[in-house]
């Protein structure tokens, strides 16, 4: 029994660890750690490999805030909070940004642990609301692009970000590694190059104020939706909360952005056993390690021990995040802001080529084009998120990826020619 506990705690604080290592290195994610742990698997019991990827999946929910903050490099989860948290960063709140996205991940995680049972009930029996939500399916995604072209100030500039995102998410479609370049020059890169060359200021190291509850509800919302919806990644849940939450200061779009990104894998975690299906890679990943058991009445041991992992994981990550961020922080000052951006986008195309190769270089150069656009347009970043809403309607609508090929082949002949 002891050995058992012993174990677990092993796996829990490794499987931090390890979330921690992906979380700041930008575009290494979670799936990354489950292609290598179905790889080694015979190595150790297959229960103790899933602890470590729950709480690896946990962990990098808290800390990819940080390398998205000082670099300025985005994953799906964090895309839409670099503009924010790069103002804060030039404010001297760059530790501000990170402590409120550490503490709204891990209110995030006691609030989801509290709705567990009532998302199973409506999700599983006896209400069985998945079916209903899946038929809806097309009528949500469109509800939501309808949302994000008609709430902006120039709607007509924003459906053209929009289509022209879209259009470039259906070229990119079936190619491997695209979203990580894609989101890195739609996102991150314009924010490099068009910020202004001026002094980095001495960072305060303060504790954030109070957090709006309403930001961290809107997250898990969107997230708990996203991960019933099959194909829906977290990007669209940041989305679907930002539009819910309305407008509001900085610090309440990472509020709402780390919310929803800390609750999708939450919840992704628990449609796995109430549903038994896999909504993200490490979902899949666990799928294969085990013959996952479904929660009917009572809790299956194994969600219990990954539950209890995941808590673990989020207490350890919410004081390490803000360890690093403050460590970070408080040496940043003292670089050359030019030279930071300078080594931001060498680190950018740098890890676009190791993840991606040279078509991931092509593709990053075209969406950065494509969001310093948006960016001299005047429109919402989020408008950008077409470039993923619009080839999942496509798919929905149509039942078949037929109609992206038919739309890639055309487009790739008009950019080749």
């Amino acid at each position: 029994m002891l050995n058992e506990l012993m174990l677990f705690l092993a796996f829990s604080f490794l499987g931090t660890f390890i979330g921690v290592i992906t979380g700041l290195i930008p575009g290494l994610h979670t799936n990354n750690v489950a292609i290598l742990l179905l790889s080694i698997s015979f190595a150790f019991p297959s229960i103790y490999a899933i602890i470590l990827l729950a709480a690896a999946a946990i962990s990098h929910t808290f800390l990819d805030i940080i390398p998205s903050v000082f670099i300025g490099a985005p994953e799906e989860d964090t895309a839409l909070s670099i503009l924010p948290a790069h103002r804060l960063l030039l404010n001297g709140e760059a530790y501000k940004a990170i402590s409120i996205s550490a503490k709204s991940s891990l209110l995030s995680i006691f609030a989801s642990f509290l709705l567990l049972l009532p998302f199973k009930f409506i999700i599983g029996s006896p209400l069985q609301f998945y079916s209903i939500l899946q038929k809806l399916m097309p009528l949500i995604l469109i509800s939501i692009s309808a949302i994000l072209i008609f709430t902006s100030k120039n709607i007509g500039k924003a459906a053209f970000i929009f289509i022209l995102s879209g259009l470039l998410g259906v070229a990119i479609f079936n190619l491997p590694n695209s979203i990580f370049p894609a989101l890195a020059g739609l996102f991150g890169a314009p924010a490099i190059l068009l910020a202004k060359k001026e002094e980095m200021p001495e960072q305060v190291i303060e504790e954030d104020g109070d957090i709006d509850e309403k930001d961290v509800l809107s997250g898990i919302f969107s997230g708990g939706l996203v991960a019933i919806l099959p194909g829906v990644s977290s990007a669209i849940a940041t989305t679907l909360a930002l539009e819910i939450r309305g407008e509001g200061k900085d610090e309440n779009v990472i509020s709402v952005l780390s919310a929803a990104n800390t609750a999708t894998n939450f919840f992704v975690l628990a449609i796995l056993f109430i549903l038994l299906k896999a909504r993200s890679g490490f979902a899949i990943a666990i799928q294969h390690l085990m013959n996952v058991p479904k929660w009917e009445n009572m809790m299956p041991r194994e969600y219990l021990l990954i539950l209890s992992s995941i808590l673990i994981a989020s207490i350890l990550s919410f004081y390490l995040t803000k360890c690093i961020g403050k460590f970070v922080a408080k040496n940043i000052s003292e670089i050359d802001y030019s030279r930071i951006l300078i080594a931001s986008l060498v680190i950018l195309i740098a890890m676009v080529i190791i993840f991606s190769g040279i078509i991931g270089l092509a593709i990053f150069i075209v969406s950065t084009l494509v969001g310093i656009t948006c960016l001299k347009m005047n429109v919402r970043r989020s408008n950008l998120m077409g470039i993923l809403l619009i080839p999942l309607i496509l798919i929905y609508i149509f039942h078949s990826s037929n109609i992206l090929f038919i739309i890639q082949s055309a487009l790739n002949g008009i950019w080749s020619s």
